[in-house]
């Protein structure tokens, strides 16, 4: 019977070797049913099973084959080949999308990976790798949670697995949880910055979690590497948007700095964002900042030339700075646009009075104008002017100026009401609330029926600190004498304005103990402060005049300067501690490097170099010791450090390809420390008409040593084996 069992196995030998698969396996099953302990008839069919392409019933013959030895070297390898081959065939469904397939394939090679000795270290990489492709061919079914599950086994093997942390984050911005893609989509773009769908779905990530700031940023950076990328796109537009919504209602609120980022995020995503443009010149106009408001108005003309907000706009920003001329052209282009633009027109009227000039009259309407008429048209021209323009100024919140106007119209004509209630709303504006009555009760005086007149006496009630009532039981205490704290008062704008900054303090100071409700006086000693560089005192008095008034902008704006100059003084003073820690640092060096020149302090300046080795060895089924043709077998490298970490080793052969054989090249291997060791197998098949031979193999180690270090030729080792042609067919045993 062992005769019989043998002719069939050798039979099936000759077969495979002739490339005859379908004739193999049948008498490759004869000797296994003659004899089910026949090993090596199973590896023989397993063989002949994987060259037909048959995977599943290759890997039943193998499992077989190892479950009468679970250390039979000739199966493991075959077990590691057919592992392989499912791989490939994954990787190739993954490729064509069918990720039903690839899943299976996957899941097929992890089953039989699983099988294989767990002290074998073959395809240790490979394996690891298996798991990012199922991870990913999960992602192509949407089962977000299964992909999960298999990348984090993946990357818990290998934490550099720069697709397995994409995917990893990829998959959990699939599945809505924001938090945790983003530290993985961090990482893989650490590991490959040009990434650009990382950072995509980085951007999408964080605008989720409501980082609008971080969104930009890594939707910037994705364009900035793909700028025809139509997500990313979409998705700035998106971001944009939402950036623009957040300045709509920082503008309405009146919290303008939040207003000014947001406008400027839209425009970073979108430079010709026009209305994102005008509305942060609105903003800059309402901060009293028209040099940056003109800048962002004629910004939004030149984008829109036909935009009439936008050149109303800037002719207020012009007239706030003075010019004019430039403010009088603004609005007249906004008219220009449009005729009837009545913010324009009033604007226009205000500050050009020769724009609506009066109809040119008869000969005989001529005559019969007196001198005296005539001059009276001419004086109410004139004070409705400044009235108009005093409007203007006090919209574009430049009091100085409207007081001087309105107070220009009193002047011609002292019964101009509008124009006592103009003046009486800039002082309110200005918190001077003893002058803005004054100003309202006048004109009421006038008309006392006037209904503007009475809702700014109300408005200053309002606006009056409440003091609470003395008890009656009680007599009522003598008032500080209200004369010297006035005096006071007027003294310290008097030194603040000449530079004597600590007289100025103290007499605010003053002020204070006398009324601590004073608004003015705080905010003078906030000022005071400020200039003599005591920013926490100058702090607390202007947040003192916020708890007086908080509609008090003079004192918001007070905060800003006061936090710009101290960063600046913080700055400052970190730049001098680095020096001296520079100075420090320098003598230290000098003196160390004279003292080890004069030998003093024992120096050596030679680190420990790596000490990479690698061996060699040729594994192959058929138990020989040779490869023979038509075999795949493998090439074992143990690699070895008894020096300094290496990092991103690289593998190659030399010659990199042979006749007559294949291989792969071997994965990359991370990191290498000190006193470790990594084997990793080669796969390599010979052809069946290979010409018998001896092969000699040089194999090259590269790798990187230091953290900046370049990669380097590290080791070399010569390698050889020997190759066995197609053997002859076999003699048939005679009958005994």
């Amino acid at each position: 019977m062992n005769a019989i069992k043998e002719a069939h196995y050798n039979l099936g030998i000759a077969y495979l070797e002739a490339g005859q698969y379908n004739r193999a396996v049948p008498e490759f099953e004869a000797a296994i049913k003659l004899d089910p302990n026949f090993i090596g008839a199973h590896c023989a069919l397993c063989r002949a099973y994987l060259e037909q392409g048959e995977l599943e019933k290759a890997g039943a013959a193998i499992t077989a084959a190892l479950e009468l030895d679970a250390n039979h070297q000739p199966a493991l390898l075959l077990s590691g080949t057919i592992t392989e081959a499912y791989q490939d065939r994954g990787k190739a469904y993954l490729d064509d999308k069918r990720y039903t397939e690839a899943v299976a394939a996957f899941q097929r090679a992890i089953t039989l990976d699983a099988d294989l000795d767990d002290s074998s270290e073959a395809s240790d990489s490979g394996n690891t790798y298996v798991y990012v492709h199922l991870g990913a061919a999960y992602i192509g079914m949407k089962a977000y949670q299964e992909a999960i599950e298999a990348l984090q086994y993946a990357i818990a093997q290998d934490a550099d697995l720069v697709d397995a942390h994409y995917n990893l984050g990829y998959a959990y911005v699939e599945q809505g949880a924001y938090d945790k893609a983003v530290p993985h989509l961090e990482r893989a773009i650490a590991i490959a910055p040009h990434l650009k769908r990382a950072h995509y779905h980085l951007a999408r990530a964080y605008r989720e979690t409501g980082n609008l700031e971080a969104a930009t940023n890594a939707v910037t950076e994705t364009l900035r590497l793909d700028a025809d990328y139509r997500p990313a796109h979409e998705l700035a537009d998106t971001i944009k948007q939402a950036h623009y919504n957040s300045g709509i209602t920082h503008l309405n609120d009146e919290r303008y700095s939040e207003a000014v980022t947001a406008f400027q995020n839209a425009i970073t995503l979108d430079a010709d964002f026009v209305t994102a443009h005008h509305n942060l010149g609105v903003v800059y106009l309402k901060m009293e900042t028209y040099p940056r408001a003109v800048s962002s108005l004629e910004r939004t003309v030149t984008l829109d030339p036909n935009h009439k907000a936008a050149h109303h706009a800037l002719a207020l920003a012009y007239l706030g700075q003075q010019e004019l001329g430039k403010a009088r052209d603004a609005a007249r282009e906004a008219l220009r646009i449009d005729a009837n633009y009545q913010p324009a027109r009033s604007l226009l009227e205000a500050i050009d009075p020769s724009y609506t000039p009066l109809p040119t009259p008869s000969v005989s309407e001529v005559q019969d104008v007196t001198p005296s008429a005539s001059e009276q048209l001419d004086v109410k021209s004139k004070q409705e002017t400044h009235h108009e323009l005093g409007m203007t100024y006090l919209d574009a919140k430049m009091h100085t100026e409207a007081i001087a106007e309105f107070q220009k119209a009193i002047d011609l004509e002292p019964d101009f009401v509008a124009a006592h209630i103009g003046l009486g709303s800039v002082y309110l504006e200005m918190e001077q609330l003893d002058e803005a009555e004054s100003a309202a009760k006048e004109a009421l005086r006038i008309d006392a029926d006037s209904q503007p007149a009475r809702q700014l006496l109300e408005d200053i009630e309002k606006a009056r600190p409440v003091h609470p009532e003395p008890e009656q039981t009680q007599q009522t205490p003598p008032p500080a004498d209200p004369p010297d704290a006035k005096q006071d008062l007027e003294r310290g704008m008097v030194f603040l304005n000449s530079r004597q900054y600590d007289q100025a303090a103290a007499a605010f100071k003053r002020v204070i103990k006398a009324d601590a409700s004073s608004v003015e006086a705080h905010y003078g000693l906030g000022q005071a402060y400020l200039e003599i560089g005591a920013f926490d005192d100058a702090k607390t008095a202007a947040d003192a005049v916020l708890r007086l008034n908080a509609n008090h902008n003079q004192a918001r704006e007070l905060l800003q300067v006061i936090k710009f100059a101290s960063n600046i003084e913080r700055n400052r003073k970190i730049r001098k501690k680095v020096l001296s820690y520079v100075v420090i640092l320098g003598i230290v060096v000098v003196v160390a490097f004279v003292a080890i020149r004069l030998n003093l302090i024992p120096w050596s300046n030679s680190p420990v170099p790596p000490n990479l080795s690698v061996a060699a060895a040729l594994e192959e089924p058929s138990g020989n010791g040779f490869l023979d043709a038509g075999e795949t077998g493998r090439i074992k490298l143990t690699i070895t450090n008894r020096g300094s970490t290496v990092r991103d080793i690289e593998i190659r052969f030399e010659p990199s390809s042979i006749a007559g054989l294949r291989f792969r090249k071997p994965a990359p291997i991370s990191k290498l420390s000190e006193d470790s060791k990594k084997t990793i197998r080669v796969s390599i098949t010979a052809d069946k008409n290979v010409r018998g031979r001896d092969q000699k193999l040089q194999i090259q180690l590269f790798g990187k040593t230091g953290l900046f270090g370049k990669k380097e030729a590290i080791a070399i080792q010569d390698f050889s084996f020997k190759i066995i042609p197609t053997t002859p067919d076999p003699v048939r045993p005679g009958r005994r």
